[in-house]
């Protein structure tokens, strides 16, 4: 029996015929050091009543205190990130089989996840226990054990904590035979609220699932899952976050609320999925406090509002943080800094720098994706509240129906004194404790290419407190609104430089401010670019779908559009600023010189 074929496979297949999808390969573009993770700039998050799943009846989390969370690679090669960070085993210590006839033995090859295919030679591996359904391989498995799961359909599972469970000693799921072929359909019996629920649980993979749910854009079907895949830390509970989980290879879509949902948790890897047709809201969440993502190679398809959103969320976050006992006398929340900065460092104090939910994430990497045909209810195609210290390159937007990038700090009410009025002049901003805490700061946006379909919508907006944005080499058009929209409390720091836009935005705030920038956005740019005037420099712009569904899985769409540069646009190639131009493009390919955009160049 062979896996699902990975969307690596189906880039590098059709590299050559237009269009990207992304592929394999590693960004060698700077050196990788360890880190802890950026120090926290200022006081963290408090409440905003988000409704946590219900938890499943499991024992009381344990009284010792959690252990120190790891040190983050900080990197923008997610080559890098995944060899140091996700420490898979090389052999399977057991084979659980769910499914019948359970054969004897099962022929697979260990998983790599930076490998474009198989990671090695497909072995023969005796099957240790046989069951019947999922919700049982998930409780006797451990440490180690690869679940493979034969052709059919069934109801979900839930996984909690397993102590066996650890770097090189993961608990693979994997999804036999042909792509589709495994479909999970009902939700879990722990909560049917998500279809895969991994509460508190670590070193997990999840590979080649088809999770299918029957609602869709405006089209809700009352009582079946929220979601596909559910990671939850539930810290209230169990004072822990989840962490070392790979999402690979899934095929998420039609689920009431979202493909993918994740809450106090880090060290996550989403890779090579479709996320699609979610009907309330959006493709892939990733909330409360979360950290240290890679988001590659994955497809983010017709839902109703953000194709991609990690919106950390201050006010659910510290939520979190007070249903843990510990805090049982702190006193209730107030709307001020204050009271949310005391909440911050006592729980650092408690659990650690990121070893609790605080409404920011640092070191994400979101790179090689495609989002197209999001945001019918409006939201940013990649929508991003509280991300720091992150990187976002080499992506595809477009047909979307909302903003391109977006980021700000959630309109969250610690920050607010902060953004209303804001500063009006530069001496009122003496450094980033004068700005809001939750924004969106210090990420490097670089290579991009972003056509907006949408009127009254950027293609990139830096709202509150995003400052210290770098912004280079990307494609950003909008006709029928600015491309580059920075407010009062976010041009602190702005660099950018090398772009291309249609005209930018201020916000109306007073051009003294402007002074604090490094460098706007007009620096080096090439402006006044429409999107019929791009349409002359690529292969073959357009808004057709980028993916179709066929049968019970989906493929690239031949008659999607192909963004690649024409090999004679003097617009496009040359123009960027070569020290920051990524080794490889959207799809895996090396790039030749100075690009702007996510791809490189095609014929013509």
């Amino acid at each position: 029996m062979r896996g699902p074929t990975s969307v690596i496979q189906l880039a590098r297949g059709c590299a050559r015929i237009g269009g990207a999808l992304v592929a394999a390969a590693a960004l060698a573009c700077s050196a990788t050091i360890h880190v802890a993770g950026p120090p926290p700039e200022g006081p963290a998050q408090p409440t905003a009543p988000q409704k946590k799943p219900p938890a499943p009846a499991e024992p009381a989390a344990p009284a010792e205190p959690p252990a120190a969370v790891e040190p983050f690679v900080k990197t923008r090669d997610s080559d890098a990130w995944v060899s140091q960070t996700l420490k898979l085993q090389r052999r399977y210590e057991r084979v659980l089989v769910v499914g019948a006839p359970a054969p004897a033995t099962i022929r697979v090859a260990a998983l790599d996840l930076n490998a474009p295919g198989a990671a090695a030679e497909p072995q023969d591996l005796p099957v240790t226990r046989a069951f019947a359904t999922l919700q049982d391989a998930a409780d006797a498995a451990r440490g180690g054990d690869l679940v493979a799961v034969l052709a059919g359909a069934y109801a979900g599972f839930s996984l909690g904590e397993k102590p066996s469970a650890t770097q090189e000693r993961y608990i693979h799921f994997k999804a036999m035979g042909r792509p589709g072929e495994v479909v999970i359909h009902r939700g879990a019996a722990a909560d049917p609220n998500w279809m895969i629920y991994l509460k508190g649980a670590h070193h997990v993979v999840i590979e080649g699932f088809r999770l299918a749910g029957s609602s869709g854009p405006g089209r809700q079907s009352a009582g079946t899952p929220k979601a596909g895949i559910m990671v939850d830390g539930a810290f209230g509970e169990t004072g822990r976050l989840a962490h070392h989980i790979a999402i690979v290879g899934n095929f998420s879509h039609h689920h009431r609320t979202w493909g993918f949902h994740s809450t106090d948790s880090h060290t996550v890897l989403l890779q090579d999925n479709l996320f699609a047709f979610s009907a309330a809201e959006h493709g892939a969440y990733v909330s409360d406090g979360s950290d240290n993502y890679v988001v590659r190679r994955n497809v983010f398809f017709g839902n109703s509002a953000s194709g991609f959103q990690a919106n950390l969320d201050p006010e659910a976050s510290l939520d979190a943080v007070l249903e843990h006992p510990s805090f049982r006398g702190y006193p209730r929340r107030e709307p001020t800094r204050a009271w949310a900065a005391g909440l911050v460092k006592l729980a650092t104090d408690r659990f650690g720098e990121h070893g609790f939910p605080d409404g920011r994430g640092v070191n994400f990497i979101i790179e090689r994706n495609v989002i197209n045909g999001n945001g019918r209810i409006g939201g940013g195609a990649i929508n991003l509240a509280g991300v720091s210290d992150s990187v976002i390159q080499n992506n595809l937007i477009y047909g979307n129906l909302g903003s391109g990038i977006a980021q700000w700090d959630n309109g969250n009410p610690f920050d607010q004194a902060y953004v209303e009025p804001g500063p009006r002049s530069p001496e009122q901003v003496s450094g980033p404790d004068a700005l809001p805490l939750w924004g969106c700061r210090n990420n490097l946006i670089r290579n991009n290419t972003v056509v907006m379909s949408s009127r009254g919508r950027p293609a990139l907006q830096c709202g509150n407190g995003s400052w210290g944005c770098r912004l280079r080499n990307n494609i950003l058009v909008s006709d029928d609104s600015p491309s580059i929209e920075v407010l009062s409390t976010s041009i602190y720091r702005f660099d950018a430089g090398h772009n291309v836009v249609t005209q930018v935005s201020y916000g109306g705030m007073p051009d003294g401010l402007k002074r604090l920038a490094a460098a706007l956005p007009e620096t080096r740019a090439i402006t006044g670019i429409t999107r019929a005037r791009l349409a002359a420099e690529v292969v073959r712009a357009g808004e057709e779908p980028w993916v179709v569904v066929e049968g019970s899985w989906w493929k690239l769409n031949p008659s999607r559009p192909d963004f690649r540069p024409k090999r004679s646009s003097k617009m496009l190639l040359g123009q960027g600023d070569a020290r920051e131009v990524p080794a490889l493009d959207l799809l895996g390919e090396k790039r030749g010189g100075a690009e702007l955009g996510a791809l490189s160049p095609g014929p013509g």
